[in-house]
């Protein structure tokens, strides 16, 4: 029998999901439904408002109803949000469990069938972190029957095989693998570095004959949260302005217009701030970089991936200054292509 394939990429930030049918990205962020309000005319007139979320219920909580989609951040305001992003054993805390149900009860809402007996997930952790005791728990949690009720439709997902691998491998397995499993020659024989910019970490893993060697990789924890809170914070100290939320940094970028746009009336541009932060994180991330790849000449090339790129890119080319060196294309969704790739391989 086939199995169901689910892969996601559980950022710091966004959550990126697919299955067979479709892909979901969403902030890594959850909320209570009573965060969310209501509105009486809405209800009357029976008006669609558009929400961009979905409401959940888990046995990990069954006492509280939950929301959690693409436009949350919309949705709820920031100081509502249940952020999932911790460094504090992030795989055991309650909210980000949450989470990971919710994923696999929208993946699951995609199918007819009310229970999924047998499902295969592929996921990625920091590389560091492969071969851990957190891994361990993770695996161990994911590996089971959830149960999960989503807009009041209950599901059972029965999650029998689980596949945790080093998050930037994913990146490779899109670029080097094709549908069959089979590998690009270039895989086998080339020594490959990655750079993956992410929300809470920056993760240098650098790849021969598909192995990952652990004297020339390392994982910084540090990553574009880190720079969101860092320009929240000279905002504050600009505008007197009293815990200017990092969401609407963040939001800023995501629009390319670097401004901080708390309502119509309060908006603070941050560009200036964004470039001397920027350097300064760049600065830093290539000394640790060259601290661990102290022969750069023994790669023979550099690939660059992740959700932070499109922030750090331009600075990061000019102080780098190797030639060889390949910038993924929405690099957002890299990792979670190649973790579907290996997914959809190990269900048929």
């Amino acid at each position: 029998m086939t199995k169901t394939a689910f892969a996601f990429d559980l950022g710091n930030g966004y959550v990126k999901a697919m299955n067979s049918k479709r892909e979901v990205i969403a902030p890594s962020m959850i909320a209570r439904e009573s965060a969310v309000g209501s509105s009486s005319i809405f209800n009357i007139l029976k008006h669609s408002s558009n929400k961009g979320y979905e409401v959940f219920e888990s046995q990990l909580d069954d006492t509280t109803k939950y929301v959690w989609g693409e436009g949350i951040m919309e949705a709820v305001a920031p100081e509502s949000l249940i952020a999932t992003y911790t460094h504090n054993d992030r795989y055991t805390q309650k909210r980000f469990k949450l989470l990971c149900t919710f994923i696999l009860a929208e993946l699951a809402s995609d199918f007819t069938d009310e229970e999924l007996l047998d499902v295969v997930v592929v996921t990625g952790l920091p590389s560091q972190e492969i071969g851990t005791e957190d891994e361990r728990k993770f695996k161990e949690f994911l590996q089971q029957k959830h149960v999960v009720t989503r807009n009041g439709e209950q599901r059972m997902i029965n999650v029998t095989d689980v596949r945790i691998v080093e998050q930037p491998l994913g990146t490779l397995l899109k670029l080097y693998m094709n549908n069959k499993g089979q590998f690009h020659e270039e895989l086998l024989t080339s020594t490959l570095t990655l750079l993956d910019f992410g929300a809470g970490t920056t993760i240098m893993d650098t790849f021969k004959n598909f192995k990952r060697l652990p004297e020339k990789s390392e994982t910084f924890y540090e990553g574009m949260n880190d720079l969101h809170r860092t320009i929240a914070k000279e905002l504050e100290k600009q505008h007197n302005i009293k815990g200017l939320d990092p969401a609407y940094v963040d939001e800023g970028f995501r629009r390319g217009d670097c401004i901080a746009e708390v309502s119509d009336r309060k908006k603070y541009a941050f560009e200036g701030i964004a470039k001397r932060v920027i350097e300064d994180f760049v600065d830093k991330c290539l000394a640790e970089v060259d601290r661990t790849l102290t022969n750069r000449d023994s790669v023979d090339k550099f690939i660059i991936t992740g959700g932070g790129v499109n922030i750090v890119k331009d600075y990061f080319l000019e102080a780098f200054k190797e030639a060889n060196i390949t910038v993924i294309q929405d690099s957002q969704r890299a990792n979670l292509e190649g973790f579907y790739k290996l997914a959809s391989l190990l269900s048929q």
